[in-house]
């Protein structure tokens, strides 16, 4: 990041189990365990794979870089869109492009997703206002 700030791009590789929070799990064949944040092939400490959400990866690239949250942010969002070129209908909010969107808390939690415009999930207790401009 420190060398091309502009060319850090966040990615998660995080498997089917992320989110489930701790069990087994499969992998394919293979039998993980999803213990303490981490996923490891049952019985062994060999880690299986990722359960890390993107934005837990955009707190921590924050936090390990030191980088401002708009430049962590466009790490999630807006370069990669580029890297996939994809840049004309994802990675930022402009007219043409798709309406995929979350709302984030200050403390960079997600509060909500829209995907193509409309809501998806919502965190619970959080609220939405929608104003129409006509």
């Amino acid at each position: 990041y420190r060398a091309h700030p502009e060319g850090a791009v966040l990615v998660t590789d995080a498997m089917a189990a992320m989110g489930l929070g701790e069990g087994l799990f499969k992998l394919g064949n293979v039998e993980v365990r999803i213990r303490n944040n981490r996923a490891t092939v049952n019985n062994t400490s060999t880690l299986a794979g990722s359960i890390a959400r993107m934005d837990t990866c955009v707190r921590n690239f924050k936090k390990f870089t030191g980088c401002s949250t708009v430049q962590a942010l466009e790490a999630a969002t807006v370069r990669p869109a580029i890297v996939l070129g994809m840049e004309n209908k994802k990675g930022r909010l402009a007219v043409g492009c798709d309406a995929d969107i979350i709302l984030l808390n200050d403390d960079l939690n997600v509060q909500a997703t829209f995907v193509g415009g409309e809501n998806a999930w919502l965190s619970p207790g959080c609220k939405l206002v929608c104003i129409s401009r006509n």
